[in-house]
């Protein structure tokens, strides 16, 4: 079978380290033109392209930096692909490419790095948390939480109180992938966000935690007089599965509130359902709202 373009290059690729001026800038531009086209016939060459680009590596690092200006999805999508095989040599140049000054160059940098998750990357990014841009800041937070190092945590949480909602909720969405004990409290706080993405990504953050978030969520349980934020840590609490939780739970039988009582059934019914009966047969003996019920219909089921 005749070979194409593109494999002949990669068969060759081994040589391509050694070329040097226009020759290697016409290999690389070719390739790269492959691996971004929209024409139909073309497409079984996009994947060998962007794998040929990433074995070239360091040498095409500045070609494609300079591609990073574009507004076009399917060519973002592919210098993104291509700089997660190059991997670590092409981190300083889109560390850099962060503070340049077209705005689509800079969004794709940082959206680079975080799936990228290279460490290296990390104080680069740092130095960006405070940028005046909102789309900086809440990209440079969700890319600390893709990388997962700790170094994110301290920046995420300051996060949770900056002015715009999106970065607020970027940095939950980074707190629930770097699962940090150290940042139950301020997690808890922003239970109570006036935004609906924080409030409930700093839940999965709160459960993704874990058992070392079983004390705090308890006492908070037990003190909470925030309503949207105590139906959050009832849900959270079902989800932690601790049965350290069951006595707060089940005092919340008790409330005037039947939508908290609804939910604390969810949540018995998750951490014991062998017990859970036993405990709404005492304390619901004489309930009739349909939220409840309905939840007790269901509690049965399972």
């Amino acid at each position: 079978m005749k070979k194409t373009i593109i494999l002949t290059l990669l068969l060759s690729s081994p040589a391509l380290a050694q070329t040097e001026g226009d020759s290697l800038y016409q290999v690389i531009d070719s390739l790269f033109k492959f691996a971004t086209t929209k024409i139909i016939r073309y497409q079984d060459q996009v994947q060998p392209s962007k794998d040929a680009l990433g074995e070239i590596g360091e040498p095409a690092i500045s070609y494609l930096v300079d591609k990073m200006d574009t507004q076009d999805a399917r060519t973002m999508h592919a210098l993104v692909d291509i700089f997660k095989m190059i991997g670590t040599p092409a981190v300083p140049a889109i560390v850099d490419a962060i503070g340049a000054e077209d705005n689509y160059k800079r969004r794709l940098a940082v959206r680079a790095l975080g799936d990228m998750k290279d460490t290296t990357a990390v104080d680069g990014l740092l130095q960006y948390t405070d940028d005046p841009d909102f789309r900086i800041r809440s990209g440079v937070l969700t890319a600390l939480g893709k990388i997962g190092d700790v170094r994110g945590a301290g920046p995420s949480v300051a996060g949770l109180d900056d002015k715009d909602y999106l970065v607020r909720t970027s940095a939950a969405v980074s707190l629930s992938m770097l699962n940090d004990p150290s940042v139950i409290n301020p997690l808890l706080k922003a239970l109570s966000d006036d935004y609906y993405g924080v409030r409930f990504k700093a839940a999965e953050a709160l459960w993704n935690i874990g058992r070392p978030a079983v004390k705090q969520v308890k006492e908070a349980l037990e003190s909470h007089s925030d309503t949207t934020a105590n139906y959050l840590l009832i849900e959270i609490a079902g989800n932690l599965k601790d049965k350290k939780l069951i006595k707060p739970l089940t005092k919340i039988l008790e409330s005037d509130d039947p939508v908290a009582r609804g939910f604390a059934v969810e949540a018995l019914t998750t951490i014991d359902p062998k017990k859970a009966p036993g405990i709404f047969r005492k304390k619901l003996k004489d309930e009739s709202h349909p939220f409840v019920l309905g939840k007790l219909e269901k509690a049965s089921e399972e």
